[in-house]
């Protein structure tokens, strides 16, 4: 091979990886620089869910995993923060009836149909949302390992995997499902109960509401 085709292999191949790279930065509506996260599909932008069936009986269920990373700065207050405490979806038709598969560790739990405040634009009804388990104990206690949701300061490859099946709507691809994603961070600001809603960075393919009712 000569270097000049070699060059050119090299050139197409890395052409076909970044068009295969995730693009999804979500951003804290008002603290834009505090509060960051990355979401993305665990491969490429052409993962699709998989569909569950049972023999040749299709369920209309399928089953979607993805990538959270809180790449937010760790706060000069306190560097256990800020945390990542929900990730939520907004899908085209209202879908329900999704669970979540993983992780199964009791952390986070599942809801449906979550009336959503996004400030400076109309409520989003988010189809369902990932949600740490928070009681005031552990928005209260100090050490790391008893603090729940996502740790800041994570990189891109650092991120949480979360896996979801329910019905959803067949042939969309798992990025383009991440458009609708809500992002809740808790203690962006030195306050203990302050709360940061983040969407996609993408404005231009991301109005809010997504799907208006």
């Amino acid at each position: 091979m000569t270097h000049r085709r070699a060059t050119i292999l090299l050139v197409t191949l890395f052409a076909s990886s970044v068009a295969t790279v995730s693009a999804h930065v979500v951003r804290g509506l008002s603290n834009p620089t505090l509060a960051t996260a990355f979401v993305s599909s665990p491969t490429t932008t052409l993962d699709a869910p998989i569909p569950v069936t049972w023999g040749a009986l299709e369920t209309g269920l399928r089953v979607m995993c993805f990538n959270t990373a809180n790449t937010s700065v760790p706060s000069a207050h306190d560097p256990d923060w800020p945390r990542i405490t929900a990730i939520g979806f907004e899908l085209p038709g209202r879908p329900l009836g999704f669970s979540l598969m993983s992780p199964q560790n009791g952390d986070w739990e599942l809801v449906e149909d979550v009336r959503t405040a996004i400030p400076n634009h109309a409520n989003v009804t988010l189809d369902f949302a990932i949600v740490a388990r928070l009681t005031p104990a552990t928005l209260f206690r100090r050490e790391p390992f008893d603090l729940l949701g996502i740790a800041p300061g994570q990189e891109r490859i650092q991120a949480m995997r979360f896996c979801v099946s329910g019905p959803f709507p067949p042939g969309m691809t798992i990025e383009q499902i991440i458009n609708g994603v809500v992002v809740r961070f808790r203690r962006v600001q030195p306050h203990i109960l302050s709360s940061e809603v983040g969407v996609w960075e993408n404005t231009a393919n991301r109005p809010i509401p997504l799907y208006p009712d």
